[in-house]
């Protein structure tokens, strides 16, 4: 279960940092809050779940809306 984590913690901090690249953003800002969203989902999810395959699910969800989120206010910023 171990590489799971890995692999999606590696995952998520390569497509926010291509993400915020694309976007003209700042790469690194973008992949350390993509960082610190799934491993703050992971944690909170395994705290309270406590079940690792399942708190590996909600900390891609997490990080999932948290980009969403990211893209939308940058759309926004950028339409004013």
């Amino acid at each position: 279960m171990l590489i799971l984590i890995k692999l999606a913690a590696i995952a998520t901090v390569v497509i926010f940092f291509q993400t915020g690249k694309k976007h003209g953003e700042n790469g690194y800002k973008w992949a350390l809050i993509g960082f610190i969203g799934f491993a703050l989902g992971f944690a909170i999810s395994m705290t309270v779940i406590g079940e690792t395959l399942i708190s590996v699910v909600v900390a891609c969800i997490v990080v999932y809306l948290t980009r969403s989120q990211l893209l939308k206010i940058l759309a926004n910023t950028r339409s004013t």
